[in-house]
């Protein structure tokens, strides 16, 4: 990829006005998919291994349809070979990207933000980096302002709004990223302008 999302490119293009969308990763699509497929024809060969013994040792076919266990291999088939590829084909369609501008943070689809989707600077206390739950793995988080969170969520839920995954940067990577524009653009660290 050709564009640059060190932090300070980032800040330096919204500076200028410009919006820094963050696409999808078509890798990690791609990957998730080269590892149901195979997943799936190995569960499907493995489904007609047990079949064909069962039948051709003089079983009955309804203590194959009776085996919970047969269920389950039959929904791993249609998960990996049917709804996977299907999930693929609506999530490359679908071209959803992550807008980053002087006024908040968005999400797009086909280059056109959608709408309701802008998340102000200003209803963003911080970005975090953690994990949700311990132990767990560490997410991308907005915590929102007890004012955000009042008028988003409603009283007495949590202020924490998760940031989707699959982008081209890793979670890992977009923290600096959108640390770097929040502390830039927020008027909690700047005060109002």
């Amino acid at each position: 990829m050709t564009d640059d999302f060190s932090p300070a490119d980032v800040v330096r293009r919204l500076e200028r006005g410009q919006q820094v969308v963050i696409p999808s990763s078509k890798r990690n699509v791609f990957t998730a998919l080269a590892i149901a497929v195979p997943l799936g024809i190995g569960l499907l060969a493995f489904f007609v291994y047990i079949v064909t013994a069962a039948l051709g040792d003089g079983g009955s076919p309804w203590v194959i349809v009776a085996n919970l266990r047969m269920w389950a291999i039959v929904a791993g088939i249609i998960g990996c070979l049917v709804v996977a590829p299907i999930g693929v084909f609506v999530r490359l369609r679908r071209h959803e990207s992550l807008v980053v501008s002087p006024t908040g943070v968005a999400s797009a689809r086909r280059g056109e933000v959608l709408p309701g989707t802008l998340l102000p600077w200003h209803d963003i206390e911080s970005v975090v980096f953690e994990s949700a739950v311990s132990p767990g793995p560490k997410v991308l988080a907005y915590m929102l302002t007890e004012e955000a969170t009042r008028r988003l969520i409603g009283r007495g839920r949590n202020p924490r709004v998760l940031v989707r995954s699959g982008f081209v940067l890793s979670h890992r990577r977009l923290y600096p990223v959108l640390r770097a524009a929040h502390a830039r653009f927020s008027p909690h660290v700047h005060g109002h302008r």
